[in-house]
């Protein structure tokens, strides 16, 4: 699968005029002069400015471009300057799959397009994954898959795989079923993990469970820890990581109603807990990432859904209200996930189906419409936004494996 054939279809010939291009260097320099060459300090700087799927083709400029292009940390540099810097949206893209065993598709499209033009029907790129694939979560551009084969198995394996170069790394044998997991970027050591709670032998009535860390390199690393707090229980599966603190976080059931946040700390591999932004009953919490900061939403008394922004991470002092979105018969009412947001806008994920925007200052809806359209269903959707990144999944000489995911062609 070559990412440029996203766009292949809609790119048309570049015509060049010879003329003009000597008029255009008679004008700067003489036959005598040679041609100005700019440092590389400046062409390294210009070139971390722009979008990764141009960078791809830029690579076969010169042999000294894909060299640099190529490197992990031109790779690195690029990605988090580009998520600091994504006012533009040209990186963010949202991926979904159905959460059934037996879909084998993802769908995926630019939230750039869809926010600017939510009333043009989106045009979406599918691939097959060849397995039932289930997304843990998203870091730097790499997506953390889990495959499944079926809903009580011992035979899991997870991998990694950069949707914008479609590159996927080699499965890691996981040796148990998963009921909890996150995926995240250890900064310090620059490592990738995936943090488990793993049933050892599901098959069994009580059987026995652990937190194990998993590290992506080529002889893959398990550490196991004690499961924090015994018999806690959980809302949702996947953790949700914040970008820069190296944290993933869960809501954790406390006593009838009440919610707190579980926090694991990705370099020093230790659990923490704060508290959530209210103390009433929270019904349907939610846990997402807006603009790089921790955010829960909850059902508010049953006519509106309540959103809050953690601004100084694991402060809780800091929670801020950013939206009360009413209930409208539209959303369906049952769920509601935050997944972006821009000016004042906020792209949410409501029912089991549908994609919404939301307008913070006068509190309308806009219901994009998507092609193709995701089918209505008791499972639902999974979605994730990831941003477009050079970063490889073969990252510290992790093995590769490009077959696995195909770009399904229209």
């Amino acid at each position: 699968m070559k990412p440029q054939d996203y766009d292949e279809r809609n790119r048309k010939p570049l015509r060049v005029t010879r003329s003009s291009a000597k008029r255009l260097l008679s004008s700067v320099v003489t036959p005598s002069q040679p041609l100005p060459v700019l440092p590389d300090e400046l062409i390294r700087e210009i070139l971390l400015r722009l979008p990764a799927r141009s960078l791809l083709g830029l690579r076969s400029v010169c042999r000294s471009w894909r060299t640099l292009i190529s490197s992990s940390k031109f790779a690195n540099d690029h990605v988090q300057r580009s998520i600091s810097a994504d006012s533009c949206l040209s990186y963010s893209r949202v991926v979904y799959r159905n959460r059934g065993y037996n879909c084998k598709r993802f769908v995926d499209f630019p939230i750039q397009t869809l926010l600017k033009n939510p009333s043009e029907l989106m045009k979406a790129v599918l691939f097959d994954g060849g397995g039932n694939y289930r997304i843990i979560g998203s870091c730097n551009g790499l997506l953390c898959l889990l495959e499944v084969e079926g809903a009580n198995t011992r035979k899991n394996r997870a991998m990694l795989w950069n949707p914008c170069t479609g590159i996927a790394s080699r499965s890691l044998e996981i040796g148990g079923f998963i009921s909890l997991c996150g995926f995240g970027y250890d900064h310090v050591n620059d490592k990738y993990k995936l943090v488990g709670m793993v049933k050892q032998k599901p098959e069994q009535k009580h059987p026995r469970s652990a937190t194990i860390i998993y590290t992506f390199c080529p002889n893959p690393l398990r550490r196991t820890i004690q499961v924090y707090p015994p018999g806690s229980r959980y809302v949702g599966d996947e953790g949700v990581f914040v970008p820069g603190t190296g944290n993933l976080n869960w809501i954790r059931l406390h006593g009838t109603m009440n919610c707190l946040v579980v926090s694991f700390d990705l370099v020093k591999e230790t659990f923490s807990e704060f508290s959530l932004p209210c103390n009433e009953t929270i019904v349907s919490p939610r846990l997402c990432v807006l603009r790089n900061c921790l955010a829960f939403s909850f059902k508010h008394q049953n006519t509106h859904w309540a959103v809050w922004l953690m601004k100084e991470y694991g402060v809780p002092q800091s929670w801020t209200k950013l939206a009360m979105i009413r209930l409208d018969p539209l959303l369906d009412g049952k769920r509601l996930r935050p997944l972006y947001k821009w000016r004042n806008y906020v792209l949410v994920a409501a029912s089991s189906s549908k994609i919404v925007l939301y307008n913070l200052d006068d509190g309308s809806f806009e219901f994009p419409l998507l092609d193709p359209t995701p089918l209505s269903n008791s499972t639902g959707l999974c979605f994730h936004i990831y941003h477009e990144s050079l970063v490889p999944p073969t990252y510290r000489g992790l093995r590769s494996s490009s077959s696995l995911m195909q770009l399904i062609k229209p």
